[in-house]
């Protein structure tokens, strides 16, 4: 008989992200003003007026090899091969998402020389200095006729990762992800699979922004976030059947902000 572990098979286990919650609801990538645009710059994202600025670049580093080696590895176990897209969600909002979606963009960047392209769709992460970005409907125009995309993408303190933000929240600007007439998530894929290796795409919460799940749909790889000893399993089952009556099966979750040691009966789940 197949070994159980009380997780369900879509609930497996890839790894446990190991921060103690310090942090945890400080964002890591800022949107600042491009200092050095060039409008005749063929590189990926430098005639943005608009870049990505990584905050604690050298404390960061040096723990990501060791806090994303297993869930990588987890997930090319899994697939057999490299995904080209990757979609972080969650049950709630303050599960980390955004935490781990930053730190595994970089990861894959530092440690693989992946070209990376980190979509941030969960909320703003422009400073008060930074130039205003498009409106929403220019935004919405972009994704949904395809055209002039180039123009979302920020370079970063990064070689090889790139940025792009659509925070469009609520209303009007859910209907894009929504309507699957539109191919939004189609044009924004197919765009990143000819210009990059991977991209990542760190979304709202399923209960809070139920187009999340219909998102999800198009994505190779989608793994939910959990806060240790936070999330409840009744909000993370009414997650699960969201997923499931748009037609999507998660890879697995990523444990997140330990504060506590770890049971032993956790760790067993990785091996």
């Amino acid at each position: 008989m197949p070994k159980t572990n009380g997780l369900g098979s879509t609930e497996r286990l890839l790894g446990i992200v190991r921060n103690g919650g310090n942090g945890q609801n400080q964002r890591l990538f800022r949107i600042v003003r491009n200092e050095t645009v060039d409008t005749e710059a063929t590189e990926f994202g430098r005639k943005n007026e608009r870049f990505c600025e990584i905050l604690s670049l050298d404390r960061i580093l040096p723990r990501l090899k060791q806090q994303f080696d297993a869930i990588w590895s987890n997930i090319l176990l899994t697939r057999g091969k490299a995904p080209s897209s990757v979609l972080l969600t969650s049950a709630s909002n303050g599960e980390g998402v955004t935490y781990v979606s930053e730190r595994l963009s970089l990861y894959l960047a530092q440690t693989y020389g992946h070209k990376v392209l980190y979509v941030n769709i969960a909320d703003s992460m422009a400073a008060a200095e930074a130039p205003a970005g498009p409106s929403p409907e220019e935004v919405i125009d972009r994704l949904t006729t395809g055209e002039d995309l180039d123009s979302l993408v920020m370079a970063s303190d990064v070689p090889g990762l790139y940025v792009m933000s659509l925070t469009l929240a609520g209303g009007q600007h859910a209907l894009p992800w929504l309507l699957p007439e539109r191919n939004v998530m189609e044009t924004l894929l197919a765009y990143a699979r000819e210009r990059c290796d991977i991209m990542i795409i760190d979304a709202q919460s399923v209960l809070t922004a139920p187009w999340t799940a219909t998102m999800a749909k198009s994505v190779d790889v989608n793994l939910l976030v959990c806060r240790f000893a936070i999330t409840r399993r009744e909000v993370l089952n009414a997650l699960l059947e969201a997923f499931k009556a748009a037609g999507v099966t998660p890879q697995g979750v990523i444990l997140n902000a330990r504060r506590y040691s770890v049971p032993q009966s956790l760790y067993k789940l990785l091996k």
